[in-house]
């Protein structure tokens, strides 16, 4: 006899809260003093020269803890793309991984960027900035496509309710224009991700709770004793 233990769902709904206390405190930590959109190389290099330790603490937390948080819901989803046999949830679950991983490039680029800016010389820094901003956009776009595959998914099978679901096809529709805003380094449409963020942050804890509510995934089991149990065979004399 097997006697079920845990699951995954616990570990999926905190993924959810993670993502978002990861970028709440980020953005605490960083607040008037990193670099924004639209910046100059110089604005860039002297605000990474000034608050190099306010720049590394809001990209680890937005880009490495917020990132892992992801990680877990997008592999909740993966999960229950297998025991319900979705294409649509795999094709969100695996656009979630990319947007973790993507993040991760983004940290990498300011753990290298933020040391060596030199507001003598910005260039350096102001081009990997660039180069996060529209690694930030691709990012986007995979997010995008997580929204709207969980949502798609809803259709055939019972994860989302209505108001969730809505709520992800319009996180769908904002991040693709803030998306093509950072990819495009476009001044008008990067300020879309005010909307966004928030529709994000939201979002990806609703997410996870769905998966928790929906049992995401397959249960880890363990023997237990028959001892005691009843029907058990006794001890051979």
């Amino acid at each position: 006899m097997t006697a079920v233990v845990t699951t995954n769902t616990s570990r999926t709904r905190a993924g959810g809260y993670v993502h978002a206390a990861g970028w709440v405190a980020g953005l605490a930590v960083g607040w008037g003093a990193t670099p924004e959109a639209g910046d100059s190389h110089a604005e860039i290099a002297t605000a990474y020269a000034d608050h190099p330790a306010q720049a590394i603490g809001q990209a680890l937390l937005t880009h490495g803890v917020a990132a892992a948080g992801l990680a877990v819901v997008a592999a909740g989803l993966l999960r229950w793309a297998r025991r319900t046999g979705s294409r649509a949830a795999r094709t969100a679950g695996w656009a979630g991984t990319a947007a973790a991983a993507l993040a991760c490039v983004q940290l990498l680029l300011e753990l290298v960027s933020v040391p060596g800016a030199d507001p003598a010389s910005p260039g350096t820094a102001g081009t990997l900035f660039d180069a996060g901003q529209r690694v930030d956009g691709v990012k986007m776009f995979a997010l995008a496509v997580l929204a709207a595959g969980a949502c798609a998914a809803t259709r055939h099978a019972t994860l989302l309710r209505r108001r969730e679901s809505l709520t992800g096809w319009a996180l769908a529709a904002a991040i693709t224009l803030s998306g093509i805003g950072y990819v495009l380094l476009s001044d008008a449409l990067t300020p879309v991700a005010f909307v966004s963020l928030p529709l994000l942050l939201v979002w990806i804890v609703t997410l996870g709770t769905a998966l928790a509510r929906a049992g995401d995934g397959d249960a880890v089991s363990r023997p237990r004793s028959l001892a005691g149990a009843p029907g058990a065979p006794g001890p051979r004399r």
